[in-house]
């Protein structure tokens, strides 16, 4: 299905890969961890992940920082990384200020006003707030969803839901934009239009269902948009 510019009103960005660089941590796992670090990063980010879905799955909610501090722990215990608890803390701790990539302010200034914006994440409100401050993205969002909401993570249908209660639309009028595949295909599944942003090597899910567009970055996104 083509993206219908002309029905979008409002626009939810997820937030990790799609606005905040998740790899901005790996400087600090270098310093801990030094040639351990990439496989304990990787099994970190591939466990946070699964811990969303099967919690969700298994009804036995946690919420993300806790969900993510877990992951953590996990991934030092498979990869045989010792860590003091100090260095976890200071690990979690970089959720808070994640670096965001180049071309993000500039898209978000160029959509204000025209649409209604807003983040759509599984993380909790407190992490993506103190993120968003951090970056100085406060000033350009019109709001900050949380799954926390409903205690269920992405790629839950009531998580998407979510984007039409907070935003005030209805799925048609909503363009959800996200880096992550499994996120594009959940969102699609439910109604939203969506725009893929494909910002490293990867291809499509095979989940019967297409994003709208598929973008290099967030700047092609606001070229495209009247």
């Amino acid at each position: 299905m083509a993206l219908d510019t002309a029905k979008i009103k409002g626009i939810a960005f997820d937030a990790y890969g799609t606005l905040f660089n998740i790899a901005s941590i790996d400087f600090l796992l270098e310093q801990l961890f030094d040639d351990r670090a990439r496989q304990v990063a990787a099994q970190w980010r591939r466990k946070q992940l699964e811990y969303t879905w099967l919690r969700t799955l298994m009804g036995k909610y946690k919420d993300f920082y806790q969900l993510t501090e877990d992951s953590l722990y996990y991934a030092l215990e498979a990869t045989n990384t010792e860590a003091t608890e100090a260095q976890v803390r200071e690990l979690m701790q970089q959720y808070y200020h994640l670096a965001i990539y180049s071309e993000v302010k500039a898209t978000l200034a160029r959509l204000k006003g025209k649409y209604r914006l807003a983040i759509l994440s599984n993380a909790n409100p407190s992490l993506l707030e103190k993120a968003a401050a951090y970056n100085g993205l406060d000033e350009w969002l019109d709001g900050i969803i949380s799954a926390d909401q409903v205690r269920q993570y992405k790629p839950a249908p009531a998580v998407y839901q979510l984007a039409e209660k907070e935003m005030g639309l209805p799925a048609e009028n909503l363009l959800f934009v996200s880096s992550n595949t499994w996120d594009v295909s959940g969102a699609t599944a439910y109604g939203l239009q969506t725009a893929w942003v494909q910002r490293k090597h990867s291809v499509m899910e095979h989940l019967d269902v297409q994003p709208a567009v598929t973008l290099a970055n967030l700047a092609e996104l606001a070229t495209l948009l009247p």
